[in-house]
């Protein structure tokens, strides 16, 4: 792979954690039109939450969005009930009551009804790129997360126009490099993608052994620094229920260490970062820029990051959402 000796102007679109919303994974797609960038990226936990059971009645459907029930009374509200179950993030499955009481008296059949829908939306979002981004020139970047089973990366690997970032180090229009990393430190959920901190460290060093310029390249990377504005999570108590102190509900650091370390090393010229929803935010590890634009996936709402790379380093920076 060759890269630019002086990269070029170059205008990114980030954001993290959709979790299977329909409507953000759209407006991913959306920002590069909207936004006129040169590269969309997409870093990590596009794995929504949960099977919703729409039970099919006499008279219509029943379904529950946002913990609130609804009812579909024909076709078009039954659609409009998918459409916002699925926006939601969540995964819609019409069944009869007595299929419904079945599944959930099966963990081993709810699974594989979970991981069928959840490769089912990516095969259409793969689609949906491919389709959109047809004819355009801006490139796709996207990787899995700590929350993504690692086959759902194959399908990545299906598209056209989507490139798979965790395949080595990629280059961006412009000739800037884009390392990406998913991994995440063990979380109290035991996601499908966590390793321990030495792990972690072993392979973002491998990877960033094969950077040409390690202070002109982006850094990808899902689980953000530890110790910073970007990682504070609310602390948990044995049952994963948050803990409250005299000032209210406490909070502390969830992100990785071997992160910060590769940051302070060798100080790329920007960090891309997610993981921790309620801890958007920008910080600086020495020259390095960090951002976490946060997530509001359940909601619809797509919080994103705009970055101008330029011939003197990073120009300027904008957090939108909508």
């Amino acid at each position: 792979m060759r890269f630019l000796r002086r990269p070029a102007g170059t205008r990114l679109f980030f954001a993290s954690d959709v979790h299977g919303s329909e409507q953000c994974f759209r407006k991913w797609l959306n920002a590069a039109a909207a936004y006129g960038v040169d590269a969309l990226i997409l870093g990590g936990d596009i794995t929504g939450k949960a099977v919703v059971a729409v039970i099919e009645t006499e008279d219509g459907w029943n379904g529950e969005v946002g913990g609130q029930q609804l009812r579909a009374r024909n076709e078009s509200e039954l659609a409009d009930l998918q459409r916002r179950i699925r926006d939601s993030g969540s995964y819609d499955l019409i069944l009869s009551p007595h299929a419904a009481r079945a599944l959930e008296s099966d963990p081993e059949a709810l699974d594989k009804a979970f991981r069928k829908a959840v490769e089912e939306r990516l095969i259409g979002w793969v689609r949906l790129a491919d389709e959109r981004l047809a004819g355009t020139k801006a490139s796709c970047f996207m990787m899995l997360g700590n929350d993504d089973p690692p086959e759902l990366a194959d399908i990545i690997r299906q598209s056209s126009r989507i490139v798979y970032a965790e395949d080595g180090i990629q280059e961006l229009p412009g000739g800037y490099e884009l390392l990406s990393y998913g991994y995440s430190p063990p979380t109290p959920w035991r996601t499908p993608r966590e390793l321990p901190e030495n792990e972690i460290a072993g392979q973002l060093d491998s990877l960033a052994a094969r950077l040409q310029n390690p202070t002109t390249a982006v850094f990808n990377l899902h689980c953000p620094p530890r110790g910073t504005h970007l990682d504070q999570a609310p602390e948990l108590d044995h049952q994963l229920r948050p803990k409250s102190g005299l000032g209210g509900q406490s909070s502390g650091a969830v992100g990785s260490e071997a992160v910060r370390g590769i940051l302070q090393r060798l100080q790329p010229l920007l960090g891309l970062h997610g993981h921790v929803h309620e801890s958007a935010g920008a910080e600086k590890i020495g020259r390095t820029l960090c951002v976490n634009p946060g997530s509001e996936y359940s909601e619809g709402i797509l919080r994103g990051v705009l970055v101008q790379l330029g011939s003197k380093g990073l120009e300027s920076w904008q957090f939108v959402q909508g």
